[in-house]
Parts: structure tokens; sequence; C-alpha cells
């Protein structure tokens, strides 16, 4: 797991970085090798893994989580992807490759991710879910993903799902859980 300090330099390095770089892959990676960041990335960096060390920890560690959803929620859709890519080089000296110059910022699409922020905000499931039994299940769910259990949270986070089933907050964060444990290892 990343140092306290590793978080807190990422953070503050954010806004000086590309797409690319916050899930740190080449510009022309696949949709697969995106995707393998994205979920190297988000197991490295959840903020729930992050609740013990402090609120200037905690607050980075979602900074960074939340930066690294926006990058791939823009570069894992083809449109949205082309669409940065020119933004991207048009704000860069030489397109492609080169670093952003002295005060120059990478593009960011924020009204898209605006729209996805939701997904990505620093709330517990506990703080998501509204009925008192899913509430409980939920709490299950946080602890065993800041312990790293996604096969165990998964089954909280169904059963708080089904204890709360109008709850599309909830709904969106086990399709998320899903998409993370298609991507471990066996």
């Amino acid at each position: 797991m990343p140092s306290p300090t590793t978080f807190l330099a990422w953070a503050e390095s954010l806004e000086s970085l590309d797409y690319y770089d916050v899930l740190r892959v080449a510009r022309d990676a696949t949709p697969a090798e995106i995707q393998l960041a994205f979920h190297e990335a988000s197991l490295r960096c959840h903020p729930d893994r992050f609740v013990d060390e402090g609120p200037e920890t905690s607050e980075a560690a979602a900074a960074v989580f939340k930066r690294v959803g926006e990058a791939y929620n823009v570069l894992r859709r083809p449109q949205l992807r082309a669409r940065y890519d020119a933004e991207l080089d048009r704000g860069r000296p030489g397109g492609g490759g080169a670093r952003a110059g002295a005060g120059a910022e990478p593009p960011r699409f924020d009204e898209h991710a605006a729209q996805e922020k939701k997904t990505f905000e620093q709330r517990t499931l506990y703080m998501i879910a509204r009925d008192p039994k899913a509430k409980q299940h939920a709490a299950q769910a946080d602890r065993l993903l800041s312990l790293g259990k996604l096969e165990d949270a998964r089954i909280q986070l169904i059963t708080a799902c089904q204890h709360d089933p109008s709850n599309v907050e909830l709904k969106e964060r086990l399709d998320i859980l899903y998409e993370a444990l298609t991507l471990e290892p066996p």
C-alpha cells in the first residue's frame, strides 16, 4: 500500500497530469491496458483503505481516486477519448508525447466529470445506503473493501442493495465492484 506521503505528493501533482499520466499508460494504450491500469490504481488508492491514516491522507487518497475515475471514464469511451486527445494535441507543443508546458494544464472534461462525479465522491457505502438494514450491510462492505476483500464486500453490497432496491447510487457502486472483480487475477 502506498505511504501517506505518496498520496499527498500525488494529490498535489494531479492538476499537472493528463489522464494518461494519471493512469500511467501510454497515449496509444489499448482499452484493455486502460482498464487494467484503472483497476490497479483504484485498488491502490481507494479512500476506504486510508480511513485510519488521518483526514489529510484520506482526502488526498480521495482526490487521487476521483481523478483516476475521471481519467478512466474519458479514456474508456472512444468518442470522449478522441475529443480528449484532440484537446491534448491542441494544448501541447508538438502534439502527442510532449509534457504540458510551464503553466499549461492538460484538458479536463469537467462537464463529463460532473455527470459521473457521484460515482467517485468520497462517500462511504454506509453514507449512501438509506435503509437501516442496508446501512448495516453497507458498513460491512466498507470495512471489507478497506481490507481488500472484494468478493466478501460484494456479497455484503448485494444484500444492502436488496434492502434498498431503489438506491441507484448503491447499485452503481456494486457495478464498479463487479468491474474491479472481473479484473482481479484468479
